[in-house]
């Protein structure tokens, strides 16, 4: 089985399509290291629940690698920083905003037209915007990819490893990682997983980084600014690069539908 390559405080998001397998964005491979890439680590452990059922020692083993990744953010969080350390830039879409290029978009990729027509995401953007506070060490994009995880006999760990256009190192808000984190659960994991198992890797991912002493923990506006980034970086990908099959139209359609859940009353 493969895994796709994605904030909150509470962490009901809507769910996309059920997959067997984990989906990465084309390109987001991580590279070969001594130790083993975290996704491959997920990829082994959903293939086994899938012949085996989600056993109580798959479930712990589960709970031991979201636990790793965890403490391996909290503890760049909270690395020491001084006054020559470089402030990262803000997420682009902080900065530059929706492209203007998505209103050519087939309504089949989803409720594209309604997110960037909508004034609640456009207050989430700008409440992100202003909030954003630049002052511990920061990864920038610490999904599953960029995760390198060890195992010996006591115990398993997690590194962090810069991946894509992430300047890693760099003064930025930890809250924006955190949901970061949680939005590639939501949409590399969640969909792997059968919901009979009522495993929410999310909220486990939360409680394990608060377990670890992180209190960066995004807003409901925050988490919102980033489901907007994987879609516009998926839907760039999948239709504007190449024509899309029917599947990954539904997929993109899960993924415009998020951000408008987390803006709605109530959401």
């Amino acid at each position: 089985m493969t895994i796709p390559t994605t904030s909150v405080d509470d962490t009901d998001l809507v769910p996309v399509p059920l997959r067997r397998s984990l989906r990465l964005l084309p390109g987001d491979g991580a590279a070969v290291h001594a130790a083993r890439p975290l996704v491959r680590e997920l990829e082994d452990l959903t293939d086994a629940m899938h012949e085996r059922g989600a056993t109580a020692r798959l479930r712990s083993d589960l709970v031991d690698l979201l636990g790793c990744w965890a403490q391996a953010l909290v503890g760049l969080h909270r690395s020491s920083v001084t006054m020559l350390t470089p402030v990262g830039e803000l997420p682009w879409v902080l900065a530059d905003g929706l492209p203007a290029w998505l209103d050519e978009l087939p309504r089949e990729a989803g409720p594209v037209w309604a997110v960037r027509a909508h004034p609640a995401i456009r207050r989430a953007l700008d409440d992100t915007r202003r909030a954003w506070s630049a002052v511990q060490l920061t990864h920038g994009d610490p999904t599953g990819d960029a995760v390198d995880v060890t195992r010996s006999a006591a115990e398993v760990e997690a590194r962090l490893t810069p991946t894509g256009s992430a300047r890693a190192g760099v003064l930025g808000d930890p809250r924006w990682d955190v949901a970061t984190v949680v939005d590639w659960l939501a949409c590399a994991l969640d969909p792997a997983l059968d919901p009979v198992w009522g495993i929410d890797p999310a909220a486990t991912f939360v409680a394990r980084y608060r377990a670890h002493g992180g209190d960066a923990l995004p807003s409901r506006a925050m988490a919102a600014a980033r489901t907007l980034t994987t879609a516009v970086e998926w839907t760039a990908q999948l239709a504007v690069l190449q024509e899309p099959d029917e599947e990954e139209l539904a997929w993109l359609a899960g993924l415009w539908g998020r951000p408008l859940s987390l803006v709605a009353p109530g959401g």
